[in-house]
């Protein structure tokens, strides 16, 4: 690029042209790519009082973070399978990318935390809306669109105060080791971030997805049940979630869900408790009065089928009239847990009206969602801070989402 262009592309604060004879070739520039590490010389400009810089970096395409957008998703998807130490050995190995373990994961653990605020903001748009999820409705017989909701907490390993503070003892003891050797350290530790005051804490799942399980859109966040709220409002709003002729949620029927849900999604048309741990809860209390026995399994099965076909009215009845017959007070308590359960969640019962309409009673995307979410991190001898783990969490609900070419090609 010679001078006339420079001068060109560059003015002074006051609007005069900079004077091309003050600029010179230097820095020798290396960049990470997908094809392994390029080094550039170009020309650098700078005039007294207004600074420098490198004019050819925007048409090259050169970023401060001097890893490429290519480099970037290789090392992602190298990241969010398997620990840090196996992605660097195989970026080298097999993709030419030379990084460090270190470095990997700063990358990796970054752009998670970019994906999130992306996702989050509607920077990058759900690829699918309610208008897509059609669906036969089966009491019409015409074509409807049906979305449905679904939130958990689940529960990830995570990295305690005291075992930071016990790892960062260890990482000063080695430090003043090296340099009593004269052998130096090459830059200070790093600020220190807060631990969990548990080994486990939950992270919270959205998920929106239609009658085919074609379509799904997940997020997640380590924040508490308000934010996630919001975000829940806001990703709804992604996909249209109420613009949809049928909007369900299918959830496990948690107190805190179902206050999020009633107070942010406020058209949903049908809200139901999951069929599989209503179940649980009808058989835990068989079990506890009938023993593991053919007539405590009969007559789980009966009120099953009596709350699938019937409703909830005969399933009450019936733990009212074995109740009158049991007297063990753990046996009576057990029953009267299960009616107080049933009763908390009359609202979302209504397993006739959704079998009759087509409606899915079962969460399993939802449970699948979390199973898949947590893959990376609950590998063995994983322990992550929480907003790192919700980051590499909402990596992979980058890709699972169909979002991930949006998001590489404007990172581009």
């Amino acid at each position: 690029m010679d001078k006339e262009v420079l001068k060109r592309q560059l003015k002074a604060p006051d609007g005069q042209w900079i004077a091309a004879s003050e600029w010179e070739v230097r820095d020798i520039f290396q960049k990470l790519t997908a094809d392994g590490e390029v080094r550039l010389t170009r020309p650098y400009f700078w005039a007294k009082g207004c600074g420098g810089t490198f004019p050819a970096d925007v048409p090259l395409g050169i970023d401060e973070g001097r890893v490429s957008p290519g480099a970037r998703e290789v090392l992602c998807r190298l990241g969010m399978v398997q620990n840090f130490r196996q992605a660097a050995d195989d970026a080298r190995r097999i993709g030419n990318v030379p990084v460090g373990r270190n470095r990997l994961r700063e990358l990796v653990e970054a752009e998670g935390a970019a994906i999130t605020r992306a996702r989050n903001s509607g920077e990058i748009r759900a690829v699918w809306i309610s208008a897509d999820a059609k669906v036969q409705d089966k009491a019409t017989g015409g074509v409807t669109t049906r979305v449905y909701a679904g939130v958990d907490g689940v529960m990830v390993p995570t990295v305690t105060q005291a075992e930071k503070s016990k790892r960062r003892k260890n990482h000063g003891i080695r430090r003043q080791r090296r340099s009593a050797a004269g052998i130096g350290n090459a830059k200070p530790l790093p600020p220190s971030r807060p631990g969990a005051d548990e080994g486990f804490k939950e992270m919270k799942i959205g998920l929106f997805y239609d009658q085919e399980k074609k379509h799904r859109h997940a997020f997640v966040t380590e924040s508490n049940s308000e934010a996630f709220g919001l975000l829940l409002k806001a990703h709804g709003d992604q996909v249209a979630f109420e613009k949809a002729d049928e909007s369900i949620s299918l959830t496990d029927g948690a107190k805190w869900i179902a206050g999020q849900i009633c107070r942010v999604l406020l058209l949903i048309k049908v809200m139901l408790l999951d069929f599989y741990h209503l179940s649980e809860h009808i058989h835990a209390a068989a079990k506890c009065c009938l023993g593991e026995t053919p007539e405590a399994k009969e007559w789980a099965a009966s009120r099953l089928k009596d709350i699938k076909e019937l409703g909830v009215t005969p399933v009450l009845a019936a733990i009212d009239a074995l109740t009158r017959n049991i007297r063990a007070p753990t046996k009576r308590e057990s029953l009267r847990s299960l009616r107080a359960y049933l009763v908390a969640r009359l609202e979302l019962l209504d397993y006739p009206m959704a079998l009759a309409r087509g409606i899915d009673i079962g969460s399993g995307p939802t449970e699948a969602a979390c199973k898949t979410l947590t893959l990376r991190l609950k590998q063995s001898g994983m322990k992550w801070d929480r907003d790192h783990a919700a980051s590499m969490m909402n990596l992979t609900a980058l890709y699972d989402s169909g979002q991930a070419q949006d998001y590489w090609s404007q990172a581009a």
